[in-house]
């Protein structure tokens, strides 16, 4: 981010501005937005005239006509009209319109660390005055590589708010949608993201999201460097292109998948959730190639053992529980959940010998699944992998519990244990006891025989806080001690077992909710792992306890193949299985199974296929037994 420190001296200055409203001004399109990321006429009434581009819900696009610009190619043509409601008549597109408003940088109030948006607010449908009709629409701006050189979080700047065109891109997130637990059924938002084709898939990597950074303020930026000087930043990968195809009145949703091919999309550049975002015309001539084909993977060897690490998400049934307030799904869409779910664990998973589970209900949930499961396998193969399940319930205010889904045709257990659910530490804010474990680690202990052999092994099924209030400051002190407590908790386990019985295999799985490295805030995993970043290199470090290191298998895998989630169009790791050194003689494989975070949310609608069940991709390691 070679240009950061212009951004900082304009972050800096935009304290500066006044809100008082000064003589309305006629100022061209590209004078208000200036070649800074802040108007130097906001908080000032303007008059701006400019060809209607694109109609939202709540206001239009307006764009200089080609033959008006000030061919600065540092200072965008286009601007948006913020209306609050439905524009008003008189935004027709193709009509040329003369603007009366206030200008602002809106930022939205929940989200303070992130670049602001230009706009243009008006009162009513007065301020909003017709000029011409029927005129012809900006020529589009061709979005190429060249334009992410450097790639920076405010690079697209200079085409803020105008018509643009990607001749060719690549999906790298698939279309989102909005879940009805209720019924399992997913309505689309339309909303995907992309990189110019020729671009690396964008990855989380090491570090400190930079947006959080970059609006500390300059004094807190230089006490965190002094504090902790080999602090990481990552910079949110600013190649990323995010799509939203509904946003213009009149467009129709794009349902794709990662790794397909758009060439010709066209629409007005926005920007939103911390990225610059195309919202598609309603007319756009693009084309989609391409086909995801789910990535199964293989059975265990008859000399082998798979253990599958699994995120249900919201595995709820259709049986109302007293004094619980947990979701309740309609007996139809729980039938239709258990077949989708069977499938892909046959199908695509090949029936592991020993499945952790994160987002379960209860035992009788995870029980009608494991039935499921022994009647189709029965049905496919004539053989009753006699699956059992295994659940005890935590502290979770929705309800869902971690378990397990064992093939007792192979596997005999010995014990089922859950750790830690009377656990509590105090709040860093009100000091209040409260729980530590929502969802409290569940341990396995168990045999394995195959191929004339056995071994013992333990497992430790795990679903640790998630990232919600992580950067909200009303939240984050609390939800970021509760997740490095939690992480200290379990390597306490995981050390305790280790220097109790050495010869112990130990396997733990689970969505531990954060990457396989640290984030610059926490580091749990290397927490967990025996590995933790030092003191200097992480906000919220924590102690070394495990000893012998435990193997992170992601670690092992192909870089290009180490995701099992997609958040913002950065692929990430969130669901891991770490194994003590003991087991690393008897490892064989590990990977991810493609079915889920690659896949449209919209295929969750598709009974026939079982990918989409969940919106985390399963994890699988295979050992020979010996």
């Amino acid at each position: 981010m070679r240009n950061r420190t212009l951004f900082f001296l304009l972050l800096l200055c935009s304290a500066a501005l006044t809100g008082s409203a000064v003589a309305q001004t006629e100022l061209p399109i590209a004078t208000i937005q200036g070649k800074a990321n802040l108007s130097e006429y906001a908080g000032r009434e303007v008059r701006a005239t400019g060809v209607v581009t694109a109609i939202t819900r709540t206001g239009f696009f307006i764009q200089t006509p080609d033959d008006k610009t000030d061919n600065d190619p540092m200072t965008s043509e286009g601007v948006f009209v913020f209306t609050r409601e439905d524009p008003p008549a008189a935004a027709a597109i193709g009509n040329l319109v003369a603007v009366t408003g206030m200008v602002e940088e809106f930022r939205p109030r929940q989200e303070t660390s992130t670049l602001s948006l230009t706009e243009i607010t008006v009162r009513g449908g007065d301020d909003v005055r017709v000029v011409s009709k029927d005129n012809p629409l900006p020529k589009p701006v061709t979005l190429t590589a060249d334009d992410f050189k450097p790639n920076s979080i405010d690079q697209l700047e200079k085409y803020e708010g105008m018509r643009v065109q990607v001749a060719a891109m690549t999906t790298v997130a698939p279309t989102g949608g909005r879940v009805d637990i209720a019924t399992s059924r997913s309505s689309s938002n339309g909303t995907f993201f992309g990189v110019i084709k020729g671009r690396p898939r964008p990855f989380r990597e090491p570090g400190l999201d930079v947006f959080e950074f970059v609006f500390l303020g300059e004094k807190d930026r230089e006490k965190l460097r002094a504090s902790f000087p080999k602090i990481a930043l990552w910079d949110g990968n600013p190649e990323r292109i995010r799509v939203e195809s509904t946003a213009q009145k009149g467009a129709r949703p794009i349902e794709v998948s990662s790794t397909m091919e758009i060439s010709g999309l066209t629409g007005v550049l926005h920007y939103s959730f911390r990225s610059y975002t195309i919202f598609v015309d309603a007319d756009s001539k693009h084309t989609i190639g391409g086909k995801l084909t789910p990535v199964e993977l293989p059975a265990a060897k008859d000399d082998q053992f798979a253990v599958a690490s699994i995120n249900l998400e919201n595995f709820f049934d259709d049986v109302d529980d007293p004094g619980i307030k947990e979701d309740l799904v309609s007996k139809e869409a729980f039938d239709a959940r258990l077949a989708k779910i069977s499938a892909a664990i046959r199908k695509a998973l090949k029936n592991p010998d020993i499945i952790g589970v994160a987002e379960a209900e209860n035992a009788a949930a995870l029980k009608r699944l494991a039935d499921r499961l022994n009647a189709d396998s029965l049905a496919d193969t004539k053989t009753d992998p006699k699956y059992e399940a295994f659940v005890i319930e935590g502290n979770d205010g929705r309800g869902i519990d971690n378990g397990f889904l064992v093939k007792t045709s192979r596997v005999k257990v010995a014990e089922v244990l859950q750790l830690g659910k009377d656990e509590k530490y105090k709040h860093p804010g009100t000091g209040e006891s409260i729980v530590l474990n929502d969802r409290p680690p569940l341990l396995l202990r168990a045999v394995v025989s195959g191929g004339g052999r056995s071994v013992p092994v333990t497992l430790i099924s795990n679903h640790l806080k998630s990232f919600g209030g992580y950067y909200d400051p009303r939240q984050r002190d609390n939800v970021r001690l509760k997740k490095k407590l939690q992480s200290e908790f379990l390597a306490g386990v995981i050390q305790q077992r280790q220097k109790a019985d050495p010869k112990e295999r130990i396997i733990v799985t689970g969505d531990l909710n954060m990457f396989q490295f640290n984030d610059g805030i926490t580091d749990l995993v290397g927490t967990i792992a025996g590995k933790p970043a030092a003191a200097d290199a992480v906000m919220h470090s924590s102690p070394d306890v495990v000893d012998p290191d435990l193997i992170n298998l992601v670690d092992l895998i192909d870089q290009r193949q180490r995701y099992s989630y997609v958040f913002d169009g950065n692929a990430q790791v969130l669901d891991h299985i770490l194994i003590t050194q003991n087991l690393r003689p008897s490892l064989v494989g590990f990977g991810y199974s493609r079915i889920n975070a690659d896949h449209p949310d919209s295929i969750r609608n598709d009974t026939t296929r079982y990918e989409r069940f969940s919106d985390h991709d399963p994890a699988v390691a295979y050992f020979r037994i010996n």
